[in-house]
């Protein structure tokens, strides 16, 4: 039982006066949940009430400081054993010619002095204070700077300074991201995530570090790093030393030797479901894609991780499979399918001659394909084992189109559209629900790349053969998109993060992290989740977590890694320490 439920049980179900109820359940909420009925009287009450109000905060700020003593340690002062030794000796001497002046004590078991009594008080009120600030129960403490003796009195002390927080445990896997070394060199990085804290509580969290790390070497510098929902492959969009954009196939490393993979196809399809002679992405000086025979697939080749005998992870060579390069990589979308089988992306010609076009890679081919030749298109998501893309015909002769989205079998080719006029529907895994574009397109700032024009950035039913406002929309998350959109959804569906580019520097935007409810499509941000906070491009979403990377700090600091993750008891967060050039693997 609870002290606020001791003071409840006391108290009668008729109390005095209206203040001192009302005070009285001031207190006891301080350290226990009150009644409903309670809790209403109050509010009402002190909504009316100065007084009683004054004294709520009161308690409230009484409570914060005493809580903020454990931040000090209070050192007892140098003479006190002295001075303590000095009044038992003197209460003893006193005590001594006392007993000779008066008759025998009428007990044979001595009393201690006054004297011994207040000196041990003495001790145990040093004790007990130096206990209680964390000199012993919360080692190491942390002494008083020399100009600052003694801690600043309880009602000076900082509201920031609340009781230690116990991590909260969630079953959120891990988080991987390359970074960059104090030499130069790109390491690979593994944190699990088994515990975080509430977000009131971050600071008391440790720093979260990537303690399986293991150098690495591409030979590109990653901007993008998607992994296979099904294997330890992985496909990274990285800048060549030319400074166009290749996309490369690499097997991620693992704590032991790492063999590649046997080459495999998604569930359902075989090597002849490819059209025998598609065009390849092997484009031209001006960007367009050749048509040449679909290359035999090739074994994905794998960075095997040494060991050094000095202990430290010996730098490991990328064998790396090229599956497309001098092009410019278009947007945040590119992803594996759900199946690990098909991997789709958006590039144009790295000239800026010709407008996007969506690709594709079989696992285990040699090439990617690209599906499209309009220069218009774009990859939105996958759906029911297919791709959605989005174009905008004939945004070249005009300012603003209303754009077209279609299904596409990306093993035939053959794609059927659907009925909304709606831009990069980004479907969820269950197929109920979709984050789309709805309004117009224009041309963006390369002069090439359809972008957002007039409309909303919406949350609405999807159905292939639905429209959009027949279906009804849920939910409108930004009517001004002047940047890059990047959505993503968790596995299960419930979870949703929401990333709005920045329109002078792509490389950052805001972002924002949704739950969703799977039956009604209602939308509602939880209690610790990120709300339009400043992340870089290239999030990371699944299994219970949300990770991001935060633009380097000032002086120099570099980035942060910060994750939140959630359970049945709420949301929590953690971050790692400073990391230089940091990309999320998602």
């Amino acid at each position: 039982m609870t002290r606020a439920q001791r003071l409840r049980r006391r108290r009668p179900d008729h109390s005095g006066a209206t203040h001192e109820r009302a005070r009285n359940l001031s207190a006891e909420q301080l350290d226990g949940v009150l009644e409903p009925t309670d809790l209403a009287w109050l509010d009402e009450h002190l909504a009316s009430c100065e007084a009683c109000t004054a004294a709520a905060t009161a308690y409230e700020a009484d409570r914060m400081a005493l809580r903020g003593l454990h931040e000090f340690e209070m050192a007892p002062p140098r003479d006190l054993w002295a001075r303590t030794a000095a009044a038992i000796e003197h209460e003893g001497r006193g005590r001594r010619a006392a007993t000779r002046q008066t008759a025998a004590p009428r007990s044979l078991r001595p009393k201690p002095a006054l004297g011994v009594l207040s000196g041990v008080a003495v001790i145990a009120v040093v004790v007990g204070a130096s206990v209680i600030s964390g000199g012993w129960l919360n080692s190491p403490a942390t002494a008083l700077a020399p100009e600052s003796p003694t801690p600043p009195p309880v009602a000076a002390a900082s509201p920031a300074a609340t009781p230690r927080s116990t991590p909260m445990a969630v079953g959120a896997g891990d988080v991987r991201w390359l970074d960059t070394t104090a030499d130069g060199a790109l390491a690979f990085n593994v944190t699990d995530i088994g515990e975080v804290c509430k977000q009131d509580h971050q600071p008391d969290c440790a720093p979260v570090s990537g303690g399986h790390s293991t150098h690495v070497e591409l030979a590109v510098r990653p901007k993008s790093i998607s992994q296979s929902p099904v294997r330890n492959q992985a496909v990274v969009v990285g800048s060549d030393g030319s400074g166009n954009d290749s996309v490369v196939v690499v097997v991620l490393p693992t704590s032991g030797p790492a063999t590649a993979p046997p080459p495999t196809v998604g569930p359902g399809s075989t090597p002849t479901d490819v059209p025998s002679n598609p065009p390849t992405a092997s484009p031209t000086p001006g960007g367009t894609a050749t048509s040449e025979p679909t290359t035999e697939p090739t074994a994905t080749p794998t960075l095997e991780p040494t060991e050094r005998p000095s202990g430290t992870p010996e730098p490991t060579v990328a064998g790396t499979l090229a599956i497309v390069s001098g092009v410019k990589v278009v947007g945040e979308t590119a992803s594996y399918s759900p199946d690990g089988g098909w991997f789709a992306f958006t590039a144009r010609s790295s000239d800026g001659t010709t407008g996007p076009d969506i690709y594709v890679w079989r696992a285990g081919d040699g090439t990617a394909q690209a599906m499209t030749d309009d220069h218009a298109s774009v990859f939105s998501s996958w759906y029911d084992g297919r791709l959605i893309g989005s174009r905008a015909p004939g945004l070249d002769l005009a300012d603003e189109v209303a754009p077209e989205s279609f299904l596409m079998d990306q093993r035939t080719g053959a794609s059927a559209p659907l009925v909304a006029a709606l831009w990069r529907p980004v479907v969820g895994p269950h197929g109920r629900w979709a984050v789309s574009w709805d309004g117009t397109v224009k041309l963006g700032a390369d002069g090439v790349t359809p972008v957002p024009a007039a409309g909303s950035l919406v949350l609405h039913r999807f159905s292939e053969d639905g429209d959009i406002q027949a279906n009804g929309v849920l939910a409108t998350f930004a009517d001004d998109v002047v940047g890059d959109v990047d959505v993503r959804w968790d596995e299960t569906g419930n979870w949703l993060a929401v990333w709005l580019g920045d329109a002078n520097d792509p490389s950052i935007g805001r972002l924002s992290l949704y739950r969703v409810d799977r039956t009604s499509g209602d939308l509602d941000q939880a209690k610790g989740a990120p709300q339009e906070v400043i992340a870089q491009s290239g999030f990371s979403i699944g299994k219970g977590r949300l990770a991001w990377a935060t633009p380097p700090g000032q002086g120099g600091e570099g980035s942060r890694v910060q994750i939140v993750a959630w359970s049945d008891d709420g949301v929590g967060a953690v971050e790692s320490g400073p990391v230089e050039d940091v990309v999320l693997i998602h």
